[in-house]
């Protein structure tokens, strides 16, 4: 039985239209893969109350995890709303459809922070989100399999991270776990 965009949309929560925004963020530029997706949606879970306590983000093997967005992205899925493809989600033109005929939950202000946070990170390899994540979000850890490696590797990725130009001098060496003075000596070697 095929549901009208209308039926769908009462039933949506704001964590699926979360969802839906970060996907149409950026002019529908997909999220590279689950781990991009998780991160994505805890820096707006951190930043949107209401999305914080529906998201509930624990400790996990690769940092902040919420089991209620990985449900509903699912979900968002089976609605033909999003996309699978490759490792890659993507929002389908029902999806858009769906996100402009609901009434807005999202301040302008909010929606700015969704597309400046999926600009910030979908560009960035696996080590640099995890390292801007881990060091930012300290209480994320504990239950990290990959903490340590990505922590052995900081320097380089920090130096990274300024390069692409995604962080400020101050926070590159803040990530790399050193003083400004000797990160720029490391970013000039």
């Amino acid at each position: 039985m095929d549901f009208s965009i209308e039926d769908i949309v009462e039933d949506l929560t704001d964590l699926d239209l979360a969802i839906l925004q970060l996907l149409h963020a950026g002019n529908n530029d997909p999220l590279k893969g689950k781990v991009a997706f998780q991160k994505e949606m805890f820096l707006i879970a951190d930043y949107i109350e209401k999305i914080r306590e529906q998201s509930e983000f624990i400790p996990h093997t690769l940092g902040p995890y919420s089991e209620a967005a990985e449900i509903e992205i699912a979900n968002l899925r089976s609605l033909g709303l999003v996309r699978e493809e490759g490792q890659e989600y993507k929002i389908t033109q029902n999806g858009i459809a769906a996100l402009e005929k609901v009434k807005p939950v999202f301040s302008h202000d909010q929606i700015e922070a969704i597309e400046d946070f999926k600009e910030f990170l979908n560009d960035l390899t696996q080590d640099e989100l995890l390292l801007f994540i881990y060091v930012s979000h300290p209480e994320y850890t504990k239950e990290s399999g990959v903490f340590n490696k990505v922590i052995r590797k900081r320097v380089p990725t920090a130096i990274s991270l300024y390069k692409k130009g995604k962080v400020s001098l101050e926070k590159a060496a803040f990530l790399a776990g050193l003083p400004v003075e000797k990160f720029l000596d490391n970013a000039r070697g």
